[in-house]
This record gives C-alpha cells, structure tokens and sequence, in this order.
C-alpha cells in the first residue's frame, strides 16, 4: 500500500512503527531514494507522531550510522519530545487532582484517551501528543462533574452554562454539543457522557464501561479506565469517525492492540450484537495496510468476509498517502461512517441523525433556553441555516 507514497510519508511510516523499525531491504530502498528530513518534520507534526519519529530516528541512528539525519532536525524532534513529555506530565499530574475531587463528590469519572492510552499502549510519557483530558461520565453526573471543574476554576469554552439540560438533549431532542469544554489555563478538559453520538452510537453505555472498568497506574498512582476490549473498540470508533486521517490514530490503535492480550471470539460477539464490527475491521485491516501488522487467524478470516472493511482501510491509506488532504469535509466523512455501519438500518441513522442537520450550538449561543423550552431551537435552526446559505447571516 505504501508502494506509492513519497519516499518522505513512507519513512515517516517506517519510524512510528509501534514494534521499532525494521531495518530491511524496503527501507533501504526508501532511503536511497534521498527522502528530504524537514518534510518528513513536517508530516509528522501534522500526524501528531513527533515523539514516535524522534523513537524511530534513534533507532535507525543505533542500527546504522550511515543514516543521515540532519542536525537541525535531529534536535528539532528532540526539543519536541521534551516539550510534549512536559506537557503531558503536567496533565498527568492535573488528572489526577481532578479525579479526586470528582470520587469527593460522588462523580464516576471514566478517564480515557489522553495520558490513560499513552500509559497502556506506549508505557512511557512523552510518546504521545495530546493537549486535553477526556473524561467519560454517566448521563446523571454531568452537573456534578461541571460543578467540579467550575469549583476548580475551569471556564466554558463555547458558551454560557444556562442549563445543562439543553445541553444533553432530551426524550424528543438531540444534545447540542457531543461534550463538554471547560479550560483552566492551558489544560482544557472534555465531559462526555457518551462515547458516540446520536447520529452514531456506540455501545455499551458508560455506566456499563464503568462497572466492568479497570485500574491503571500512570504517572505513579492508580486511576480506572477502560478495559482492553472497550478501549480497542473505542480507538476503532473514533478514528473511524474521523475517517482515519492521521497517522496518530493509527498509531494508537496498533499499540494498543500490540499490548492487548484479547480473546477475539468474545470480542466479535460483542461488536456483532452492538454493531460495530465494521469498525473494529476497518482499524485492523489499516493498521495491516500500514505497518503489515500481524493478526491471528481468526482475525484474518474477519477480515476475508468483510472486503468492504479492507476497502475502506485502503481508502483511507491511500488519502494519507496523497499528502494533500487535512480535516476530511463533514459530507466526506458522512458518507466514510455511513459505509463503515454494521447495517442499512444503522447508516440510515448515521446519515438522519447526523448533527448537521439538527440543531447544535449555534442556536445555544444565538439563544440560551432553559431545559424545558428545548425544542424551540428546532424552530430557530432551519431560520439559521437558510439566513447562512443565503449569505445574510455572515
């Protein structure tokens, strides 16, 4: 699949490897084609792979001193690294003060993605970039867990707190926004109390992930967390959703993996019954496309019985590969999840639910409504979005 990439995206590719890079005669052949190091600099601050880039430079270094790394971006990467190892132990050190003041008040606060993922799937701090803290919390402790950011000190980022209610979206109306913003200084912390969206659930629910959740210690203390099952599901979700378009997420999902010690028949079963098995493929199959991931045979026969899965994989290789696209457009990607759904009956949802053709914050900040007026903003968006596609709202 790389066959076609620059030489610049396909050692780029080479050094993230989650399992080190290989030095054979494919990569040989790439560095004998003269790959321009700024460019690969480049790609890999745009895919958020920095830290990985500077690992996998390292190792070719040790491996063999004829590669030829300049020195500017040598101690570019480096500087990077350190800078990104920083940030992440001061977020590390916030979680944690966070989550204490959420177990105070009773909060079940599910922290995920952040330094949680970089603690299980890379084991050590600074190999993933990242700038806010995801937190997963049921439906009913979302005022408790605001209040607690508020008490911090923590500001709403897009809008006014009027009520939460309009918000989470009720019986007969969607939530406004997928999650909460609140930011404190530099460190900006998401509530979600969902890991999808309406238009594209994921399940099982949160109180279920966390009855079933796991410790893991990072930055020296114990914090809960996802299991490997849900956690592999949930990187599959989201960069599906995302139509896979940087290389981090890749790479996230093929560490992950890599340190997951999964029982695939039961993993299966459960996506089967949620749905979302498609996704699970779709990541597998892209990581294999990528980085020739091995599999086990029961994952390899999955992937047999689903080309659309191995198609999809490929097409969102080959975008990578181009090098020109960045944030994929909202119509591009609601047509990527609509094909990646488990079912007709589920893109059908994907595509009439999908939020750009609800209500969402704008309206919120045009016209902040209590709870209970909610579905007033369905009168007020298709007057919002008419005045935006005449030009008269700007």
């Amino acid at each position: 699949m790389l066959t076609d990439a620059s030489p610049e995206f396909e050692l780029l590719v080479r050094c993230v490897r989650h399992d080190g890079v290989e030095a054979d005669d494919r990569l040989n052949a790439v560095l004998d084609r003269n790959p321009d190091w700024e460019r690969v600099l480049e790609l890999s601050r745009r895919h958020g792979v920095t830290p990985l880039l500077n690992r996998g430079v390292r190792e070719l270094e040790s491996s063999d001193g004829a590669v030829d790394v300049p020195d500017r971006v040598r101690s570019a990467l480096t500087e990077r690294t350190r800078s990104t190892a920083m940030r992440n132990v001061r977020l590390a050190t916030e979680l944690h003060e966070l989550m204490g003041a959420f177990e105070e008040r009773g909060v079940r606060a599910l922290p995920f993605k952040g330094p949680m993922l970089e603690a299980f799937a890379y084991g050590e701090v600074g190999m993933r970039a990242y700038r806010d803290l995801d937190v997963l919390v049921p439906r009913e402790d979302v005022t408790d867990a605001l209040d607690v950011l508020e008490a911090r000190g923590y500001d709403w980022t897009d809008a006014p707190r009027l009520d939460d209610s309009p918000i989470l979206g009720g019986p007969f109306t969607m939530p406004l926004v997928p999650e909460c913003e609140l930011q404190r200084d530099q460190v900006r912390v998401e509530i979600r109390w969902r890991v999808g969206d309406p238009d594209q659930p994921f399940s099982p629910d949160v109180k279920t992930l966390w009855d079933r959740r796991e410790t893991l210690t990072v930055a020296g203390s114990d914090v809960p967390t996802l299991t490997p099952e849900d956690r592999l599901r949930m990187l599959a979700f989201h960069g599906t959703k995302h139509k896979w378009h940087l290389l981090k997420w890749a790479c996230d999902f093929a560490a992950a993996l890599e340190a997951s010690d999964l029982n695939w028949q039961p993993v299966f079963e459960e996506t089967r019954r949620h749905g979302d098995e498609r996704r699970l493929l779709i990541g597998i199959a892209l990581i294999d496309q990528l980085f020739e991931t091995t599999v086990s045979e029961p994952v390899r026969e999955r992937l047999a019985d689903d080309p659309r899965a191995n198609r999809l994989a490929a097409a969102a290789v080959e975008e990578m590969c181009s090098e020109t696209t960045g944030r994929p457009e909202r119509r591009d990607k609601l047509a990527y999840t609509a094909r990646a759904t488990d079912s007709i009956g589920d893109a059908l949802r994907t595509v009439l639910f999908h939020s750009g053709l609800h209500p969402g914050l704008m309206e919120y900040r045009l016209l902040p409504l209590p709870g209970y007026v909610h579905p007033i903003y369905y009168l007020l968006f298709p007057l919002r979005y008419l005045a935006e596609r005449t030009g008269i709202w700007e």
